[in-house]
This record gives C-alpha cells, sequence and structure tokens, in this order.
C-alpha cells in the first residue's frame, strides 16, 4: 500500500484542489475496504489537498438512469475505485458504467484503482486484465491493491 500511496501523493500531493474521487463498491466489506483506503489517502494528503469522495454499490449501476448520473461521476473524477470480491469477471452492470465513463472521461488525467480480496481467497486475474486494459484505453494509470490478511494460527 505504501507504494501505491505514495504515487497517489506524487499526483495528488501537489494540487491545492480538491482530489475527487469515485468508488463502486460491491457490498459492505468492499465498501469499507474503500472508505479505508479514502480515510488513508486524506492522511497522507493532509493539507495540501481536500478528499471529496463519492461511493457507489455496482447494484445501483443495474439501473439506466443511476448508471448514467454515477457515470458522470466517474468521468470527473481524479481516482476512480473499483474494491471487488474475486470472482470470474466484473458484474455487466460494472462494465456497462466502465463503457459509459470512459465515453465521457475526455482526455483528462484519471487514476484507476483496484481493491481485491487477498490472493488466497481466490483469484482476481481476469478482473485485472479487463481493468488493465480499461486503463490502457482511457490513457490511465492503473494501481492494483491486494487485501492481505494474517495467516490464521
Amino acid at each position: 500500500m505504501d507504494t501505491i500511496m505514495t504515487k497517489l501523493q506524487a499526483s495528488f500531493g501537489r494540487k491545492s484542489k480538491p482530489v475527487n474521487a469515485f468508488a463502486a463498491n460491491e457490498d459492505s466489506l468492499t465498501s469499507a475496504r474503500a472508505e479505508e483506503f479514502c480515510q488513508n489517502l486524506a492522511k497522507q494528503l493532509g493539507n495540501r489537498a481536500k478528499l471529496i469522495k463519492r461511493m457507489w454499490l455496482c447494484s445501483e449501476l443495474r439501473h439506466p438512469e443511476l448508471r448514467a448520473i454515477a457515470s458522470r461521476e466517474a468521468a470527473a473524477a481524479d481516482l476512480i475505485i473499483i474494491s471487488v470480491h474475486h470472482q470470474e469477471s466484473l458484474p455487466d452492470e460494472v462494465r456497462n458504467w466502465v463503457d459509459l465513463w470512459l465515453e465521457c472521461k475526455g482526455d483528462r488525467a484519471i487514476i484507476l484503482l483496484a481493491l481485491f480480496d487477498s490472493p488466497h481467497q481466490g483469484d482476481s486475474n481476469s478482473m485485472r486484465a479487463y481493468l488493465t486494459n480499461v486503463a490502457k484505453l482511457g490513457e490511465m494509470e492503473f494501481l492494483v491493491q491486494t487485501e492481505e490478511f494474517p495467516e490464521a494460527n
């Protein structure tokens, strides 16, 4: 996480304007993970930049009207966070949302961050490959943080 925070501080710490973060979360656990990440980022930024965050549940993205609103918000963000559990691929509503905000983002510099479960809980390689491609298409930096849990005794 230190490397990610260092990169984000380098990107956002020099700004005196607010940093807009948008997070799409699968459930209460992934929401808490994104919230904790944002709190740590806000502490790292300190007084140099204020962090403004918007958080959406992935299930809300199923509704076309809400998906359109979320897409506009994501396209205007400086940091887009996708916090999900391991699965074969991202849900259709999330992929549709990604397609929409990619169309809207223009040439804005956005950092895409994936927050995944720890590797011993499953494999996120297909989602990681998809998001790597999204970042390439959108000319964004792509960062991944995998949650680490201590080994059970």
